[in-house]
């Protein structure tokens, strides 16, 4: 049956048919709505819950750096000048048989250049408490950056400077954060490396010089004779040969340590200047350019 224009009571040029159509359209964005706010909640609540373990993850870590500073090793400030005073009359006798064996030139600046590598390792066990303490606040300042924007900002903004800040500190600051703390520890146990070789150089040098020092000044009555002055020279030679040696190796050590702290410090410099942001390092448009910029979460759609 046909109306009076020709066209079936319930075409599509009906308002019936035109009705049921809008309230269709109506109803497919209503779901579509739905389903994408089902989405954008299910994403925020992936990004919450992956924030979460990996703020688990990192407070577990950076917890290790109170331990390290606990667990520390502290050395009696006091060893440094019980040993010194062990030393100096061992030397003197040194220096006296020595010079009686007539090899003063050589034998003289060589115990006075092993003496000028004796050093308090106190001095630096101190500075290694210092960088794990330092450590320890690199931890604490990276975990205050994370928690504050997951829990302060993340929630509450979306936009294209929401995602970007997310980006930066999830994929570099953390980053930085954590390879200034590897450079931190390594720095740490550098110095107590350092600390540990001076000990084992003071002590070695200790035990020659109090060793040899007595048997050198038990030989000077005999240097009259020439049986006499030769063991001496020979004991004496053989003192300086061994001296020599304990210097060269800690010479060697101290060397490396250096080289060590040298590439440490290079890469320090490097994330000095990454730490630095600067105006165009997060490509930012400026505030009022891009009404997307920062959008609050609670903002309808």
């Amino acid at each position: 049956m046909s109306n009076s224009s020709g066209n079936p009571p319930h075409g599509r040029n009906s308002p019936l048919y035109r009705r049921a159509e809008r309230l269709r359209t109506a109803t497919e964005q209503a779901r579509a709505a739905e389903l994408a706010n089902q989405a954008k909640a299910a994403e925020q609540a992936r990004i919450t819950q992956r924030a979460q373990w990996s703020m688990a993850d990192r407070k577990a870590e950076w917890d290790t750096a109170s331990r390290a500073k606990a667990a520390q090793v502290r050395v009696d400030s006091s060893f440094f000048d019980r040993m010194w005073n062990q030393l100096k009359p061992g030397s003197q006798k040194a220096v006296k048989a020595i010079t009686v064996g007539s090899l003063a030139v050589v034998g003289i600046p060589l115990v006075v250049t092993a003496l000028m590598h004796v050093a308090d390792p106190f001095t630096y066990f101190d500075d290694r408490s210092t960088w794990n303490e330092m450590l320890e606040d690199l931890k604490v300042s990276a975990w205050d950056v994370w928690i504050t924007y997951f829990s302060e900002v993340a929630p509450y903004w979306m936009g294209h400077a929401s995602e970007t800040v997310q980006r930066y500190l999830r994929f570099e600051l953390i980053g930085m954060f954590d390879e200034l703390g590897r450079i931190a520890t390594e720095i740490s146990g550098t110095l107590t490396t350092l600390a540990w070789d001076i000990v084992d150089y003071n002590t070695s040098l200790v035990d020659l010089v109090t060793s040899y020092g007595p048997i050198l000044l038990a030989l000077v009555p005999f240097a009259g004779t020439l049986p006499g002055k030769a063991l001496l020279v020979a004991a004496a030679f053989g003192f300086l040969k061994l001296l020599w040696g304990l210097v060269k190796e800690f010479i060697g050590k101290i060397k490396s340590l250096d080289l060590k702290l040298e590439t440490l410090g290079h890469k320090m410099f490097e994330l000095r200047g990454l730490f630095n942001v600067g105006d165009n390092k997060l490509h930012l448009k400026p505030v009022g350019y891009d009404p997307d910029l920062w959008v609050p979460v609670t903002k309808e759609s």
